[in-house]
């Protein structure tokens, strides 16, 4: 599904000093996987998934999706930041219904698949609340269903539960783990968190610290559908999660 062949990254500062963001990424992502990008602060996890999105034109290498070089970005892939970036003078539903709309579906139509979407994400009776009503918790699943409504093939997620509280984060694995199951949607998944990544992911990619390359590649051998009541007395999810942590502080790359 993605294919980033040999990907390097240099910004300018504003001093107008050079500053190589990422170094040489080579990175396959299978189509219907679910990946996660794990590294430190600066260590151009973001930026990686901005050139995957069309945001960011990388300096060298290329970027393709289903091979095809990625040159802008494109409804195929949906981005779900942690900045929730919600029109505010829309309800939910016309928050969700945006898309289809803009792609030429009619009204009637477009309001169908908005309701199912805004009802599988957990926020059926809120279609007419807007986003200032809305908990952080409750944004999210509203731009999760915003960007579902596109159909994207792909879905790029840079720490959508970031800025949530520890519980409303545990409750958003759980729906996204669900709503992936449903669809199996190609995921690429950034996050700072060990327990996350093992959590979600078929795949985690280990990043340096900045310039960013991949130190290493787990995959992630864990039953699916997962269940994190089961996960946690299981013996393999905790090595996993023990094993990742080493990596932070063998190379002094812990936070």
């Amino acid at each position: 599904m993605i294919e980033i062949n040999q990907v390097s990254q240099v910004f300018q500062t504003s001093a107008r000093q050079d500053h190589l963001a990422l170094s040489d990424i080579s990175l396959t992502i299978q189509d219907g996987a679910f990946v996660s990008i794990l590294g430190p602060s600066g260590c151009g996890k973001s930026t990686l998934l901005y050139i995957v999105g069309g945001f960011v034109r990388p300096t060298r290498g290329a970027a393709k999706m289903k091979g095809r070089a990625i040159t802008g970005p494109g409804p195929d892939r949906g981005p779900v930041f942690q900045e929730f970036a919600l029109f505010p003078w829309k309800s939910v539903l016309g928050n969700v219904m945006y898309g289809p709309r803009q792609q030429g579906i009619k009204h009637a139509e477009a309001e169908a698949q908005s309701r199912a979407l805004i009802e599988m994400v957990g926020l059926k009776g809120f279609e007419d609340f807007y986003p200032k009503e809305l908990s952080g918790g409750m944004k999210q699943r509203v731009a999760l269903a915003r960007t579902l409504a596109y159909h994207p093939e792909v879905l790029l997620m840079d720490e959508p539960f970031g800025a949530l509280d520890a519980h409303t984060r545990t409750r958003l694995q759980n729906d996204l783990l669900n709503i992936w199951e449903r669809d199996r949607k190609t995921v690429l998944f950034v996050t700072h968190s060990v327990e996350e990544a093992v959590f979600l992911s078929d795949k985690v990619v280990m990043m340096t610290r900045s310039p960013g390359r991949i130190r290493e590649i787990i995959e992630i051998d864990l039953p699916r559908p997962r269940r994190r009541t089961e996960l946690l007395l299981d013996p393999r999810y905790q090595k996993y999660i023990v094993e990742i942590e080493r990596m932070f502080d063998d190379s002094g790359e812990g936070e």
